[in-house]
């Protein structure tokens, strides 16, 4: 990849040896994700990073685009994650539920209706019993 980018013009920093820059620059990448490492240098080849136009990073601000780079692909990877496990605790309260839980859950529902009906009432009946004893 670091050749690819010398072959588009980029050039090593004037502070690292011509004859180290390949041995530096491939114990920094060691052990780095290779798919951060491949939007890294997609990046560079296309100019998206303002300081490296021409020229290519120094080891460490190479292996910090990179980390950068990995960080915000785990970031992602727990944001989906998160989301799919987010329909999936949906998705397990939606599951059916059998007819005789169905009417179970009926039968609650209008028992507490019609207690809400009941109090509603009394309470309708103790403000007109108010009034009437105001007149």
């Amino acid at each position: 990849m670091l050749a690819r980018l010398m072959q588009y013009g980029f050039v090593v920093p004037d502070s690292i040896a011509a004859e180290l820059a390949p041995e530096l620059y491939a114990g920094v990448l060691r052990d780095k994700p290779v798919g951060a490492m491949r939007r890294v240098f997609e990046n560079l080849r296309l100019g998206r990073y303002e300081r490296f136009r021409s020229f290519l990073p120094k080891p460490a601000e190479l292996s910090a685009l990179i980390d950068d780079a990995a960080r915000h692909d785990r970031d992602m990877l727990r944001i989906e994650r998160e989301r799919l496990r987010g329909i999936e605790e949906r998705r397990q309260l939606s599951v059916t539920i059998s007819p005789e839980e169905r009417q179970r859950r009926r039968q609650k529902a209008a028992e507490v209706r019609a207690m809400m009906a009941g109090i509603a009432a009394s309470r309708t009946v103790q403000a007109a019993g108010e009034h009437d004893d105001q007149r």
